[in-house]
């Protein structure tokens, strides 16, 4: 592959998708076992190991659709079938404070990507099974979390600027990746979802705060979407 600089054989079929490199490496070093740097060519750190007995791959999007893209793309040509994004947003509704969950239901498409895939009027969705995986995770978990529409955009420093519209249309908050996850993931018909810690609230002019509390959302949702893998796992065997 052009930018991942690794082979089919380096990359599991359940991928966890954080933006940031340093994520893709705290989620390898105290979640998987033995897991192994397959590449960190362009800082798209990737990694693969063991969750419990199920290979997990974990690769780093970069910040963006047109990054993201790119690494959805070579993982689909890799052998990657289920995506979960691992991200962070900007809540956008007043009863959703820095540390809370969102599971999108879909994402609003605010990004040029979606006319770069010949798509005149197209909806980003998650796939039902991954979604619902997601969901039944969390509550098993007992994770407090937001399910709905978000929104997602091509433009970090304009997002407080448009959040007062978007969060009148019931819009849970601002993130930079899924609407194109979603979308690449349908046209090429592999499973894609996401979850979400707010690490601040655009309304109150909070956009990414680094403390505690938002640090263990980040991990909260970590284990989530690693048991809805097992979950996913288990139904496939059965």
């Amino acid at each position: 592959m052009i930018h991942l600089k690794c082979t089919s054989k380096d990359i599991a079929s359940y991928v966890l998708l954080p933006g940031d490199p340093k994520r893709a490496k705290f989620i390898a070093d105290n979640f998987l076992e033995k897991a192994k740097l397959v590449s960190d060519y362009r800082g798209l750190n990737s990694y693969t190991g063991k969750y419990k007995s199920i290979t997990v791959s974990v690769v780093t999007t970069g910040m963006g659709c047109p990054s993201a893209a790119i690494v959805v793309e070579e993982l689909i040509e890799l052998g990657a079938k289920t995506l979960i994004r691992i991200g962070t947003c900007g809540a956008i509704q007043k009863e959703i404070p820095a540390g809370c969950l969102i599971i999108p239901t879909g994402a609003i498409p605010l990004v040029g990507i979606i006319n770069q895939y010949d798509l005149k009027c197209f909806s980003p969705t998650p796939d039902f099974y991954v979604l619902k995986a997601l969901v039944q995770s969390a509550n098993e978990l007992h994770k407090n979390y937001f399910l709905g529409l978000i929104a997602t955009s091509d433009s970090f420093y304009s997002e407080i600027k448009h959040a007062k519209y978007w969060s009148s249309k019931n819009i849970l908050g601002f993130e930079m990746e899924c609407a194109g996850i979603f979308t690449i993931s349908y046209l090429r018909k592999i499973k894609a979802a996401a979850i979400l810690a707010a690490t601040g609230n655009l309304m109150q002019h909070e956009q990414v705060l680094d403390n505690e509390i938002t640090k263990k959302a980040i991990s909260d949702e970590i284990e989530v979407a690693l048991r809805a893998i097992e979950i996913l796992d288990s139904r496939r065997l059965e």
